[in-house]
């Protein structure tokens, strides 16, 4: 008897033996699957998506503003002597300088007309030579641009002298008389044989006495 109960308290100790390892064994096995399942869970919480796909933080310049158009009561106009460039022409610079506190820019052609001391317009007002190629031009405080006006001389535009120009800065309506005594045409003539014709605005002093040379850009 005592040696059938040994046997049976032998093969009792055995089978609980084997099944704690095997208990171990699985356990152990299962550690690394749940550990893998939490990691991959982590991962794909909405904080940590956004923490890999959210993009690095760029800093971006504010678009430079652009200068306006120069006023009128901004502007200083003058005109020079004239120089003559041909048996018939006389080239005057007419010269704008800007004499406000803030950047300001000018683009295209002036409107140009002789006139007497009484305010009388003498002939016809200049028309737009486009052999130079309008642009903007940019002008900071105390800068000049210029443009170019012709008059046409002859027997049969009845020239007679006037005390000065009406000049109107481009894009704009009001003007300012400017004086300057010079020879002007008081004959009307058809389109093709103008006696005044003014050419677009360009950077710098036309004259020689501007105070800086002015930037021009594509208009």
């Amino acid at each position: 008897m005592r040696a059938g109960a040994s046997v049976s308290l032998r093969i009792a100790t055995a089978v609980a033996f084997g099944a704690t390892a095997a208990l171990a064994v699985i356990l152990n096995r299962g550690a690394p699957v749940h550990a893998a399942l939490a990691s991959e869970k982590g991962q794909n919480t909405p904080r940590a998506a956004a923490a890999t796909q959210a993009p690095a933080a760029t800093t971006e310049s504010p678009a430079p503003v652009p200068a306006p158009r120069c006023a009128l009561s901004g502007l200083r106009i003058s005109v020079d002597t004239g120089s003559r460039v041909t048996t018939e022409t006389i080239r005057y610079a007419l010269d704008f300088t800007n004499v406000g506190g803030a950047p300001c820019t000018l683009t295209g052609y002036p409107g140009v007309a002789a006139y007497q001391g009484d305010g009388t317009e003498v002939g016809d007002a200049a028309v737009r030579d486009t052999s130079v190629a309008a642009a903007r031009v940019v002008l900071a405080p105390g800068q000049t641009a210029h443009a170019s006006l012709d008059a046409s001389l002859s027997v049969r535009c009845r020239p007679v002298r006037v005390a000065g120009l009406r000049v109107v800065p481009p894009g704009q309506s009001a003007g300012r008389y400017v004086k300057r005594s010079l020879t002007a045409c008081a004959a009307h003539v058809p389109r093709g044989e103008d006696y005044l014709q003014v050419r677009a605005i360009q950077p710098g002093s036309g004259t020689g006495k501007g105070a800086g040379r002015a930037a021009a850009t594509a208009s």
